[in-house]
């Protein structure tokens, strides 16, 4: 069942595109396969409006960056570092909430070996949010 939504969502990822108008961006790379992801932002009065992603990574990590950005829109920046969070938590075995767009991912969390991948867009996400503070 997971499988098949995260193949989904890499042989159609959403929100691979530019945002020209972000105000928030940051790149993640993979130091162990060299993928390397970009999130971009559009961030009014701590409210993401809008959220993209660009850049080449492995299945695992296009359709994380592509549930990433589904669930991004209309949450609040501090809403968004929760999420993140909790899919860090939930990667590491913990029992968590998630929204339904983002419970595909559990099904990396018994491959250690492909956190990493899941991890790379939300990596990106954390810094990107850190700059739309400073």
């Amino acid at each position: 069942m997971y499988q098949e939504a995260l193949l989904a969502h890499h042989r159609a990822p959403h929100n691979k595109r530019e945002l020209a108008d972000a105000t928030a961006r940051a790149s993640y790379k993979n130091p162990v396969c060299g993928d390397e992801i970009t999130v971009m932002l559009q961030v009014t009065d701590g409210v993401i409006s809008d959220a993209a992603f660009s850049g080449r990574g492995c299945s695992i990590a296009t359709a994380s960056a592509s549930m990433m950005t589904e669930v991004l829109r209309g949450r609040s920046t501090s809403d968004a570092q929760m999420l993140g969070d909790s899919v860090e938590r939930m990667l590491g075995g913990a029992r968590v909430d998630l929204p339904d767009a983002l419970t595909p991912l559990r099904g990396v969390a018994p491959f250690a070996g492909r956190h990493g991948c899941a991890r790379m867009p939300w990596q990106a996400l954390r810094d990107a949010l850190a700059a739309t503070k400073g």
